[in-house]
């Protein structure tokens, strides 16, 4: 059944795109659900954020109400003096008056307040709003007033039996007057309750509702339920106080976990009052049977349509690219010379096209590869035949050398004897035999430095005693060796700048040449006249960077090509350090390591 190349084709691809499909669909099922539940954790929390909020500021905006009213010089100056007054008499009504008509002004400015009451004298209370308040009796009595009174604040909030909220600010007034304004101690002569409307609290919750299968409860700092909102949620209440215990317990601000199939969230606020949040956890097979259903049809008319398309593909290339593979396979013999036929499809022509194209190019390259190389073998022979034309026009060397032993023979024979005429030809007949005929070679030490002292007595004729040389020869440097001719242009810089422009009389050049540590250091200083910070940036940076070929007139070209001669034949064991400063003179240190097969 699959043993031709379509059929076999048509299984892999069908089979690639089935699995391709049903992975691509689960990672994306995958993906979508964790980014989904990641971002209804994080919407889900903001919104715990949001609720405790605004719940902190309703608590912050009615606990300003309360302290509004028992600082107000009513309570604090004339509250006192009524504790033990006559209810009935004319001061206490006109007290109850004036402070009834004050809390009013509360009252009617909010449609959030249920009623006011103000506790005073143990069993005295005066009261505003509807309905009428039940409870009365002493304040002392009251579980609103014992829970502000442990409270740092002097400040809580209580659940009422008919479903309000009360919050509870307790008064109190300095002992005597000397200590009315400071901490020493207070004395409680009451308590302000401000009841609430539950609804307009909750209010603030409304956000969380709009979370599936939400829980929320919220506690006041004793963990007495305040008010709590249960959709289809199976917590527990005796769940849900074992997890608000814990929390308080860790000291932590904020809480979020996981228990069963539960989220749990729970938030203190700044005014120690609590918000406990749980939903139940949404399950990778439950998002599937939402979400997957789109994806399960998506990937199958995908898969439809791929088939359809393999099918119709393999069908219609299966047998035109027979006819290309064996021109394919021709050009892999050799026959470059073959051309595929047309076959009538517009790509696979295309192809077939290309492929005789290339073909030719192939043969063409070929055939032009054999004509620039015997091109190639003419022009060596030319470059060649023009180097040794070359080589001829110039100067005998034989001629050159005969033509000097001649002037130093005829010079004796005038004077009788050698003079300086007779040194210098001696001197510049050495020179000019190393640089041409072992320029290209590589010396001793030693004899490099013969020809530095050579080239250093030619210049003394031309200076005279305006420098003055001092040689520091290591005896164990001289058996190594460089190429010829590489301290003659260092030398030179020191003499034509460094003595030539030089205010002094005399000029000290010191040679240096040592061994030590498997290293040969070879150093030319002298006390001339230098260079300046930018020449000499200047010519680092042409060193380093090879910028180029220096110009003859700007200078530095001897050394430029001391350095490219060192750097080829030495590599990384070669380092040239050169330091010069203005009217102090020049150093240039030649470093360079060698190692037993460098040695002589």
């Amino acid at each position: 059944m699959l043993n031709s190349m379509r059929s076999r084709m048509v299984f892999l691809v069908l089979l690639m795109n089935l699995v391709l499909t049903a992975a691509v669909a689960l990672v994306t099922l995958q993906y979508n659900f964790m980014t989904t539940k990641r971002t209804a954790e994080r919407y889900n929390r903001q919104l715990a954020y949001d609720t405790m909020e605004s719940l902190d500021i309703k608590n912050k905006k009615y606990g300003e109400v309360s302290l509004q009213i028992l600082t107000s010089p009513l309570l604090q100056e004339r509250l006192p003096g009524m504790l033990e007054s006559d209810p009935s008499g004319s001061e206490s009504l006109v007290f109850k008056s004036e402070l009834m008509n004050f809390l009013n002004q509360y009252y009617y400015t909010s449609d959030e307040i249920e009623s006011i009451r103000v506790w005073f004298g143990h069993d005295k209370v005066i009261s505003v709003g509807q309905p009428p308040l039940k409870n009365n009796g002493r304040y002392e009595d009251q579980s609103g007033y014992r829970l502000a009174r442990k409270s740092s604040t002097l400040l809580a909030w209580i659940a009422n039996p008919n479903g309000t909220l009360s919050q509870w600010h307790i008064i109190s007034q300095s002992q005597n007057k000397q200590n009315r304004s400071s901490n020493i101690s207070n004395q409680v002569i009451g308590a302000v309750e401000i009841n609430m409307k539950p609804d307009r609290l909750l209010e603030s919750t409304e956000k969380l509702k709009v979370i599936p299968g939400v829980r929320f409860s919220y506690f006041n700092q004793e963990q007495m339920l305040l008010f709590y909102y249960s959709g289809q949620n199976d917590v527990g209440d005796e769940e849900l106080t074992a997890i608000l215990a814990n929390f308080k317990n860790s000291g932590r601000s904020e809480e979020s976990f996981q228990r069963q199939s539960y989220r749990f969230f729970a938030e203190k606020s700044y005014l120690n009052m609590y918000l406990v949040i749980s939903y139940p956890i949404e399950r990778f097979s439950q998002y599937v049977l939402v979400a997957g259903a789109q994806i399960a049809m998506i990937a199958i008319v995908i898969l439809l349509i791929s088939i359809l398309g393999v099918l119709y593909i393999s069908n219609m290339t299966t047998r035109p690219l027979k006819t290309v593979l064996q021109g394919i396979r021709a050009f892999g013999e050799g026959s470059l010379g073959i051309r595929i036929p047309a076959t009538n499809v517009r790509e696979i022509d295309m192809i077939g096209n290309g492929l005789n194209r290339m073909a030719k190019q192939i043969e063409n390259l070929l055939r032009d590869r054999v004509r620039y190389k015997q091109i190639e073998h003419q022009l060596e022979l030319k470059s060649k035949q023009a180097e040794l034309r070359a080589l001829r026009n110039q100067i005998n060397p034989h001629f050159l050398f005969n033509t000097l032993q001649s002037i130093h023979s005829v010079a004796i024979r005038k004077t009788g004897a050698e003079t300086e005429i007779n040194q210098m030809i001696i001197h510049l007949s050495k020179l000019l035999r190393e640089s041409i005929y072992n320029i290209k070679n590589v010396i001793y030490v030693e004899e490099e430095l013969n020809n530095l002292w050579a080239y250093v007595e030619l210049q003394r004729y031309r200076f005279g005693d305006r420098f003055q040389v001092k040689w520091q020869i290591d005896y164990r440097s001289l058996n190594y060796k460089v190429p010829c001719l590489i301290l003659q242009p260092i030398m030179e810089n020191a003499i034509q700048h460094g003595v030539f422009h030089a205010d002094k009389e005399v000029v000290r050049i010191v040679v240096d040449s040592e061994f030590c540590g498997g290293e040969w250091r070879l150093t030319i200083e002298d006390d001339g006249c230098g260079m300046d910070k930018h020449t000499l940036e200047r010519l680092l940076y042409r060193l380093r960077e090879g910028a180029g070929d220096p110009a003859p007139d700007k200078g530095g070209v001897g050394l430029y090509n001391t350095h490219n001669r060192l750097l080829h034949e030495f590599g990384h064991r070669y380092e040239m350090e050169i330091v010069s400063e203005p009217d102090r003179g020049t150093r240039v240190r030649i470093r360079i390591r060698f190692d037993d097969e460098t040695q002589l």
